[in-house]
């Protein structure tokens, strides 16, 4: 496959979202297209342990992000659009996010580039985040781009740890399953 800067998947989320504005599911596409060609080397499980536990936990809570209340300064309008012209909608978001989104992701971020750079675990997590915040700007204007750059930042460093320290990706996919299903229904409460 080819080398693939790390700053590029940030470059084509940003370029298909000002080609396509009304088409937020064609920079979705083109990122993960530019991440895939990008892959490189083998990918390994690791060591997931006693993490299990935890992570069983979590899934098991899941349900209760349904319970939080409405945000009244939530982009209702802008999501709502984002879920509407995404085909099949919310459910098909879900999906395609958990079963490709997740994979791409940390195949990419926590595979590829983590084995070729030899950054620090913050800067791989503000590499992961850059891509987000562009799209938080994009898609829901300057009040989100910062927290679209860092939750993912955060969350990015500590897949990092966890990459390096397990030996693999076996937590970073769990637990980034777990944060798209959280998203998801996160949204869904936010909308009904």
């Amino acid at each position: 496959m080819l080398r693939i800067p790390w700053w590029l998947p940030a470059l084509v989320i940003g370029a298909a979202r000002l080609l396509w504005p009304g088409h937020s599911w064609a920079a979705v596409l083109a990122y993960h297209l530019i991440c895939l060609v990008g892959l490189r080397g083998p990918l390994k499980w690791g060591q997931v342990g006693r993490a299990w536990i935890p992570i069983l936990i979590a899934f098991a809570l899941l349900p209760l992000i349904l319970l939080l209340p409405p945000i009244a300064f939530f982009p209702r309008g802008q999501v709502a659009e984002l879920v509407n012209h995404w085909p099949g909608g919310l459910v098909a978001w879900a999906v395609y996010s958990f079963i490709f989104n997740v994979a791409i992701e940390e195949a990419f971020w926590r595979g590829t580039v983590l084995s070729q750079k030899p950054w620090p675990a913050y800067l791989h997590g503000a590499a992961f985040g850059l891509h987000h915040g562009i799209a938080g700007l994009l898609q829901f204007g300057w009040m989100w781009a910062l927290p679209s750059f860092l939750l993912p930042t955060a969350v990015g460093t500590l897949w990092v740890l966890s990459a390096r320290r397990s030996g693999g990706l076996g937590i970073a996919l769990l637990t980034h399953l777990w944060a798209d299903a959280a998203l998801v229904l996160w949204v869904a409460g936010q909308l009904r």
